[in-house]
């Protein structure tokens, strides 16, 4: 591979970024065309770093790197949309955290998915212009529908039979719906209200202009957002603190949470 051939350009938003040695960074971002990468950026810590401006969580970037055999190698980057804000607002920003953590969880490196990465962005977008609530469990349908997951909505996943409404419940452990006649051993099945089994069933075949004129109490909205979680963490295998975070600013417990947030970034 020439010199030429290992240089490249790209977009990136970056997903979060750990500390290396005492003044780099390693980040991890998500493209258009390479799908994750990480990358090393050289004094990015330093009080002075001209490129530590451009490289925290949440920002859209536009990136030079050298590719390497391990970690690629960031030689330029320039922020294009800092998102500043989603950064200043609490709320908003634990609720992008979130999803950017749930996307580092459930891609693999260098496998190119622009449907995520147009997902990821959009939904950013949409989090900035103060978007209604449908906008988390939106996007974690969507992610898991875009990584190769989405769920069974419409058929039992353990027998196979078509759902009878007011007859099921939900299994994250099979990725969906469940009969009332099957109780197969050592998975989690939870209980899954009607009005939950139609709005996700919307929210499978619709767009976010669709879904957010959709007005869904706050009660059918949490038990969304914690059944989409079960089937992602099944789907991932592990929990992501950043969930926790979420729900932990959602019910206003802000006084303990300052050294979470700056540990997180």
């Amino acid at each position: 591979m020439s010199n030429t051939e290992k240089i490249y350009k790209t977009q990136g938003i970056i997903l979060r970024h750990y500390p290396l040695g005492e003044t780099d960074y390693i980040l991890s971002l998500f493209t258009p065309n390479r799908g994750k990468v990480r990358a090393i950026v050289k004094g990015a810590r330093k009080l002075k770093s001209r490129i530590g401006g451009h490289v925290e969580p949440v920002m859209l970037t536009s990136f030079l790197l050298t590719k390497g055999h391990n970690l690629d190698l960031i030689n330029q980057a320039e922020c294009i949309d800092s998102f500043r804000i989603i950064r200043e607002d609490l709320t908003k920003l634990s609720k992008a955290l979130y999803i950017l953590d749930l996307v580092d969880a459930i891609t693999n490196e260098s496998q190119s998915n622009n449907d995520i990465y147009l997902l990821l962005l959009d939904t950013l977008k949409d989090l900035a212009n103060d978007r209604n609530d449908n906008l988390i469990p939106y996007f974690q349908i969507k992610l898991l529908g875009s990584s190769g997951f989405m769920p069974e909505l419409y058929q039992c996943v353990n027998c196979g039979k078509e759902i009878v409404m007011n007859a099921h419940r939900f299994c994250p452990d099979r990725g969906g719906v469940i009969c009332d006649s099957c109780n197969p051993f050592n998975v989690r099945i939870s209980t899954l209200s009607l009005t939950s089994l139609k709005v996700l069933r919307f929210f499978q075949r619709s767009d976010y202009n669709q879904v957010s004129a959709l007005n869904i109490d706050g009660d059918t909205n949490k038990e969304l957002q914690d059944l989409l979680y079960a089937l992602l963490f099944s789907t991932i295998g592990k929990e992501l603190k950043s969930y926790r975070f979420i729900n932990d600013v959602a019910a206003e417990t802000v006084n303990s949470l300052n050294g979470v947030y700056m540990e997180r970034l």
